[in-house]
């Protein structure tokens, strides 16, 4: 291909819709060339950082993430409801786990069209949907819960230990096959994705980039303004996760306060984007991370230590949630009982995820993938016995009331 002329921040070769970077499409017009992450967004935007505050490039992620987790909540809490009834083949949460580790598999293949539209999007309906939907703490307590019998049943440790490891073969399994399936549909959308919004005529501009002007509001850049977004208009999708991330907020807030029926799960609502914020937050400290990795051991360099703190975390204030709804500690009550199964649901549930689990151990190799699941499972397994098999050992009550 012959060498393209590039003009300041403008480009004759076309944004490639998807990862890895296999095509490239030619127009006969320049295409500006977006940040391919948010994380280079951020880079491009310090530049300009005298004129552009910096709450101009974090509303719309942040709100983003707020929305998606809520939507995500939903979805876990309604698909476990659906599937949980009597005799059923497999436990309910299995469904949440698969549905999210599904798109999430569509989303890594389909990732340039995501980052195309607008990087924000594509982080909330990565880290804030499919990590709200599936919860890595709850499929810990339910193993821990068949490992030791919680449930009294008539049967052997050995029984006990099959109970358990059934339900972290079946999950990691179930997770594992719905992210490949997702890749495959995600392949196939690429590839119509590639065909029609990449297909152009001589002297005119591409459908993606007809989209981009018309429907999202213009360029990436703002000439001498700044950088990404621009800072004198947001883009149509950026303003438009902005405005529904803070109505649902206010939705979920006239909701707890006019239908208390429902405040187990809109107060699960409030509290989801607050796990996924935290989160996200730590996933900073995912490679690459070049502060953290010259502090840790050789053996933890490239390891997502980011996800494997959130999972642990998240857990652990899990195992806390579970012996205070014993009501030993706390009074039993309807509002503390709704508090504690929003805290489980909503901050617990969105703070750890399999999704971005299961797509880490895909993504490592064969032994510091086996390493780094296993290394989870034993961590949250031990605070859960630490936690909850001390306290119900010496406790008079072992069930819940909540």
């Amino acid at each position: 291909m012959q060498e393209l002329s590039r003009e300041p921040r403008t480009v004759q070769v076309k944004e490639l819709l998807s990862e890895p970077r296999d095509e490239v499409v030619t127009t006969g017009v320049p295409v500006e060339e977006p940040p391919r992450t948010v994380q280079e967004a951020y880079t491009e935007a310090e530049r300009f950082r005298g004129r552009a505050p910096r709450y101009l490039y974090m509303e719309p992620v942040v709100l983003a993430l707020v929305l998606f987790s809520m939507a995500g909540v939903l979805i876990r809490v309604h698909l476990t409801r659906l599937f949980a009834y009597d005799r059923q083949p497999v436990y309910a949460l299995v469904w949440a786990q698969m549905v999210g580790c599904f798109v999430m598999g569509i989303c890594m293949r389909t990732k340039g069209v995501l980052l195309r539209f607008s990087p924000a999007l594509n982080t909330g309906v990565t880290t804030g949907l499919c990590g709200s939907i599936t919860t890595f703490s709850s499929w810990q307590l339910l193993a821990y819960q068949q490992f030791f019998n919680t449930d009294r049943g008539a049967h052997t440790r050995f029984k006990n230990f099959l109970g358990g490891m059934s339900v972290l073969a079946s999950t990691m399994a179930c997770a594992m096959g719905a992210l490949r399936l997702g890749q495959m549909a995600g392949e196939e959308l690429r590839l119509l994705f590639n065909y029609y919004l990449c297909t152009t005529k001589p002297g005119e501009p591409a459908p993606l980039d007809r989209i981009n002007t018309k429907l999202l509001g213009g360029s990436y850049y703002a000439g001498d303004h700044g950088a990404w977004f621009g800072w004198d208009r947001w883009r149509t999708t950026d303003l438009a996760l902005i405005v529904a991330g803070a109505a649902s907020v206010v939705a979920a807030s006239i909701v707890v306060a006019l239908a208390p029926g429902t405040r187990s799960v809109s107060i699960a609502l409030l509290l989801g984007p607050v796990g996924t914020l935290v989160r996200w937050r730590l996933a900073s400290f995912n490679p690459p991370h070049s502060w953290l990795k010259r502090r840790v051991p050789a053996a933890l360099v490239g390891m997502p230590l980011g996800t494997f703190a959130a999972n642990v975390l998240g857990s652990i204030v899990l195992a806390v949630v579970h012996i205070l709804q014993t009501g030993v500690v706390v009074v039993p009550s309807a509002a503390s009982c709704y508090v504690l199964a929003a805290v489980a649901d909503g901050f617990c549930g969105c703070l750890t995820t399999v999704s971005t689990f299961s797509a880490e151990v895909s993504a490592l190799g064969r032994r510091r993938s086996l390493a780094y699941a296993a290394v989870s499972v034993v961590a949250t397994q031990a605070f859960f016995l630490l936690i909850c098999g001390i306290y119900f050992k010496t406790s008079t009550v072992d069930y819940a009331v909540c």
